[in-house]
């Protein structure tokens, strides 16, 4: 805990005794730094996320750190590529991370425009560098970016206009992002000096990446990496002590959901308990033998007791959850091996129970929009759907 105030704020948490024990397991693991007096504003429309991230652009005084998996040359695209350029000219520092595969069909004229705009640019791990080719399978599938080193943007969505709405003639894929204000954002930070150094950067001046950060809102918040030097994981310890620990329901809405063997029994044996175990996966996707994958294990999940419901009304991209009312995440990270196992990525951990009713109202929102599997339906299907399931979780490892 970062000082006395919050933890007058903690011990005011109307569900606050779900956090003791997973704070301990937490603290044992040496995972995520907590930090209070952030405000964090939820995103769930990507016309709204856009329009704020170019806003934050044309405010930028100092620098810009963008970190990405994908970085399309759409209109979106161009059109960042274009704000970033012009916050270069009037002499801020920008530099960019965005990842060789998940950027593979984008245009090279768009960084090239960004290069000779002044804008450092790393490609991480490219997919034709012989001395990567042992590390192809690591990916950069994070998300993020830091304004002055006071503004942070972190969550779901790439930059493109498959999470845009009407205003950027987009596909309204189903995504969330959050903006932080406060302590939280020296982690987010911290996470991507990390990488762009490890990568190649060069760095003139660390010290004014890191302003004196005022504490604003009373929101708790960990941000966490997929995995430490210690070969510990955090995103996972973490989603697994929650679910563990929690008493009354667990609200999980996740794109790419291929949840390891730990996950899988916590989230049965917490439906088993009579905790209210709901899950929100798609039935729109744009990598449909994920999604094989993931529907093998439905029998399993619905016949001990956990919900599932399908949402149909966009590509669902999402990756959040809420537990209990008072811990809730959002990030990049899927439920899946990939995730887990080999890609950077990065999550927020917001301890609060304001937000975490806003999440809850988030989740039934969302399912209003979706349709609930039943034991019965899924029973139902054809010999090739089965097949393809099995075939899918089979060689899921390679996914």
């Amino acid at each position: 805990m970062s000082d006395f105030n919050d933890i007058l704020h903690l011990k005011s948490l109307k569900n606050r005794y779900f956090l003791p024990k997973y704070l301990r397991e937490m603290r044992k693991l040496r995972i995520g730094g907590l930090s209070g007096g952030n405000t964090i504003n939820v995103i769930t429309d990507g016309d709204v996320c856009f329009s704020l991230i170019i806003s934050s652009i044309k405010k930028a005084k100092k620098s810009i750190n963008l970190e990405t998996y994908i970085f399309n040359s759409d209109n979106v695209g161009w059109l960042i590529a274009k704000e970033l350029a012009k916050a270069s000219a009037r002499g801020v520092e920008i530099n960019l991370i965005y990842d060789s595969v998940g950027s593979v069909q984008t245009n090279s004229k768009l960084f090239e425009f960004m290069k000779s705009s002044g804008i450092d640019i790393i490609e991480f791990h490219p997919i034709l560098n012989i001395r990567k080719i042992l590390k192809i399978n690591l990916r950069d599938h994070r998300k993020l970016m830091v304004i002055d080193g006071k503004t942070a943007f972190i969550g779901g969505m790439n930059i493109g206009k498959e999470y845009a709405g009407k205003k950027y003639k987009g596909d309204e894929w189903r995504d969330t992002h959050i903006k932080i204000e406060g302590p939280a954002v020296k982690d987010i930070q911290y996470f991507f000096m990390e990488n762009y150094i490890r990568s190649g950067g060069i760095i003139s001046d660390f010290a004014s990446y890191f302003p004196e950060l005022s504490k604003r809102d009373g929101k708790l918040v960990m941000i966490l990496s997929s995995k430490t030097r210690r070969n510990i994981r955090p995103i996972k310890e973490s989603y697994l002590s929650a679910i563990r620990n929690a008493k009354e329901f667990i609200y999980i809405t996740n794109a790419y959901f291929v949840p390891d063997s730990k996950i899988y029994r916590a989230l049965i044996n917490s439906a088993m308990k009579g905790v209210d175990v709901c899950l929100i996966l798609p039935k729109k996707t744009d990598i449909p033998i994920v999604r094989y994958a993931g529907m093998y294990l439905y029998k399993r999940f619905l016949k001990n007791g956990v919900k599932i419901y399908e949402y149909d009304h966009s590509v669902l991209h999402a990756k959040t959850a809420v537990i209990d009312g008072i811990w809730s995440t959002i990030g990049s990270a899927n439920l899946d091996r990939r995730s887990v196992n080999y890609n950077l990525e990065i999550n927020a951990v917001i301890l609060d129970q304001e937000f975490g009713k806003q999440m809850k109202e988030i989740f039934k929102s969302d399912i209003s929009k979706s349709k609930q599997m039943t034991l019965e339906h899924y029973e139902r299907r054809s010999v090739l759907h089965f097949v393809l399931q099995w075939l899918s979780y089979r060689f899921r490892k390679f996914l």
